[in-house]
């Protein structure tokens, strides 16, 4: 549904290490409301106008599910055919189901993962193309670039998962490479082509788009 759960349960969705690091920062200074968006600038003289946008009040909700800017759709968009390839099943996400993304159980193992890294991954990222539009003004974002730094983005996140399944680098913080295999299963390209210790090889890719 669209409601947030416990702050005790958000709190301890910040330490998982599926998520990454400088996302699960984000995650701390937005359950704690420490991001300067919306109605914090209403008392500041002269800077009101900094708590607007798509003649609203902006706020995580807005930025993360609503706003009219290139950005959030695009990548719910791109989010949502990649989580239909893998469930068959649609991703719109509320303001709730983003903050609960670290907590939420959807099916197996590997959906769980799949939906851990969709969901913060993409969430974070519209929060950077925000700030880039709002604060360093980049001014509005090309589609095109929009698709290219989501496919950027899923696609690091899958090489790091590759990358740590060398369980001679990484001892027992290794990721086993059945885990891997389940979490990206039925979104790789090209995937029936793929050697069984794919996880191994380099130049996998995600098949959106």
């Amino acid at each position: 549904n669209g409601n947030v759960p416990p702050a005790k349960k958000l709190w301890k969705s910040t330490f998982d290490k599926d998520i990454s690091r400088s996302i699960r920062y984000f995650m701390r200074m937005t359950i704690h409301g420490g991001y300067k968006v919306g109605q914090y600038w209403d008392n500041i003289p002269s800077h009101e106008w900094k708590g607007k946008c798509c003649d609203t009040h902006e706020s995580m909700d807005h930025i993360l599910t609503k706003c009219t800017a290139a950005g959030q759709k695009e990548i719910w968009d791109l989010t949502s055919e990649m989580w239909r390839m893998k469930t068959g099943i649609e991703m719109r996400p509320t303001i709730g189901q983003i903050m609960a993304g670290g907590v939420t159980k959807v099916g197996n193992m590997g959906e769980n993962r799949l939906y851990k890294i969709l969901i913060t991954e993409s969430t974070h990222l519209i929060w950077k193309l925000r700030n880039e539009r709002r604060i360093q003004h980049t001014g509005p974002h090309a589609l095109e670039k929009i698709r290219n730094r989501w496919l950027k983005t899923i696609n690091n996140r899958l090489v790091v998962d590759c990358a740590m399944t060398d369980g001679l680098k990484y001892g027992k913080k290794a990721l086993k490479i059945s885990l891997v295999k389940s979490t990206w299963k039925k979104t790789l390209k090209d995937e029936r082509t793929l050697a069984k210790d794919w996880p191994k090889k380099v130049g996998v890719l995600v098949g959106v788009g």
